[in-house]
């Protein structure tokens, strides 16, 4: 199975925020699925590069309204990863799990998530979304 990544963010939230998010989603992809990047890349004169993503990774814009719908939707899909507000507020990774632990799914919020799956899956889920400006 090809598997479809993409990353859906509040298209809210400041530029910084964003970028950030992203990132942090993507860092979680590459831990969930380092099948998916690269070998590391010498340059000409030996230098090692490290690997980057070996599939394409959209970045879509949705209003906050509507991710933990779309995070519902992806349920069946291979993987889906969130970014919640709890991460946001949180000190420490420490406090971030606390945060978590001490409410079900639905008390959470998200400003990001990340689905992939088949590419008629995903496409179902976000194929209306607009590339994030």
């Amino acid at each position: 199975m090809s598997l479809k990544p993409v990353i859906i963010l509040d298209e809210t939230l400041p530029t910084g925020l964003k970028a950030n998010f992203a990132a942090v989603l993507g860092m979680s992809l590459g831990k969930t699925r380092p099948d998916l990047v690269g070998a590391d890349t010498p340059t000409q004169d030996d230098v090692a590069l490290a690997g980057i993503t070996s599939v394409a990774l959209p970045v879509l814009g949705a209003p906050a309204a509507d991710l933990p719908a779309l995070f519902d939707a992806a349920a069946d899909l291979p993987l889906r990863l969130a970014y919640m507000r709890a991460a946001f507020e949180a000190r420490d990774y420490a406090d971030y799990s606390a945060r978590i632990a001490a409410a079900p799914l639905p008390d959470h919020a998200p400003q990001a998530i990340l689905i992939a799956g088949p590419r008629k899956a995903v496409d179902r889920i976000c194929g209306r979304l607009p590339l994030l400006r």
